[in-house]
């Protein structure tokens, strides 16, 4: 009887005990699970991440890649790997950062990896919303085209350029320069989306660093009195353009290049020789049930195939070995986050864009 009780002592004492150790939470399991991944290497890191991808089964990705750039990746990935399914949300950016946010604060955010412009990634980042994941390949990638905190890596650039109508604008009439824009020929007839921050930002201090604060500010002022066209989404502003609705306006290259293939009468221009860009990142989430298969996916974006499967669709990748060969005559302006409210607010004011 004696050695029975000690044992029930025991036993109640290893039960208080383990209800008073922390509960690791899926962010820090997750977190747990991709370093241990990173400490392999070869076919030791593939085999295990296949044996964990099989039991998964499928993953979760949301992106604001259009659909078929996502549908191009999906393909070529479940073809690679067919016992594996991605369930794939899209939507632009800053309304996937909303949605985001929500569920996470409903504890329903179940994402398994991100694809965003670096805007919402930080802003995730800075929620703690996002797991460090290194790839093999990762290495390739300049530093310039990662995060420095190990968050996320770029996969592919917008590269921001002035896009005309073939048709409506003389060869010898393509605006050249940013203080082309102010001509009056423009007035009434430049579009541009609502919400246009990463061109304005890279391009207000590009205009900084030459002219100088003051004549920065005018040229927008100035610019903003030429009776801007606003719409909501690109694609749509491209094909206005090829409409005739309005002459010019701010566009990704590659939406202009995917419109320009169809026919449609659009081309574009560097003004000043000059691109500003933004990223589009990849990412692991603290959330999700599947690590491995995600960790699968981001490493298959990432690899030639999947920057290749990208070119396809007219984006340009930022892999190193995956060019796209019209970039080289132009200098790139890279994004800085830094004060973006704050020059987002600018904007607004300065433009007064429709809510």
């Amino acid at each position: 009887m004696r050695g029975q009780k000690i044992t029930v002592t025991w036993f109640s004492f290893f039960l208080i005990l383990v209800g008073a150790l922390p509960t690791l939470t899926p962010a820090q399991t997750r977190d747990a699970t991709l370093r241990a991944i990173a400490k392999l290497e070869g076919k030791e890191r593939e085999a295990q991440l296949l044996e964990g991808a099989r039991k998964e089964g499928s993953l979760v990705w949301y992106s604001s890649s259009s659909a078929p750039d996502s549908l191009a990746l999906i393909r070529k990935f479940e073809a690679k790997y067919p016992f594996l399914r991605v369930r794939h949300l899209a939507s632009p950016g800053e309304k996937m950062l909303t949605r985001i946010l929500t569920e996470s604060r409903a504890g329903g955010f179940k994402a398994d990896v991100l694809s965003l412009p670096e805007i919402e990634l930080n802003a995730l980042s800075k929620r703690k919303l996002l797991s460090r994941y290194h790839p093999p390949e990762q290495v390739i990638y300049p530093p310039e085209l990662r995060d420095p905190l190990g968050f996320w890596t770029g996969m592919h650039i917008s590269a921001l350029v002035a896009a005309y109508n073939t048709k409506l604008v003389p060869s010898q009439a393509v605006p050249k320069s940013y203080k082309d824009l102010l001509l009056p020929k423009w007035k009434g007839r430049i579009g541009m989306d609502t919400e246009p921050y990463s061109w304005f930002i890279t391009s207000l201090r590009y205009l900084e660093k030459r002219d100088g604060r003051e004549a920065a500010l005018d040229y927008f002022q100035q610019l903003g009195r030429q009776e801007i066209q606003f719409r909501k989404g690109t694609v749509l502003i491209a094909q206005l353009i090829a409409a005739g609705e309005f002459l010019l306006a701010p566009l990704s290259v590659h939406v202009v290049e995917r419109v320009k293939a169809q026919g449609a009468p659009i081309d574009w221009v560097a003004l000043d020789g000059v691109m500003p860009i933004n990223l589009v990142g990849v990412a692991m989430t603290g959330a999700g049930n599947s690590t491995y298969a995600g960790a699968l996916f981001c490493d298959f974006i990432l690899s030639r195939v999947g920057m290749e499967t990208l070119r396809e669709g007219r984006r340009i990748p930022t892999r190193p070995d995956v060019t796209v060969p019209y970039l080289k005559p132009y200098k790139l302006l890279p994004f800085d986050p830094d004060e973006f409210d704050r020059n987002a607010a600018l904007f607004q004011d300065i433009f007064r864009p429709p809510s």
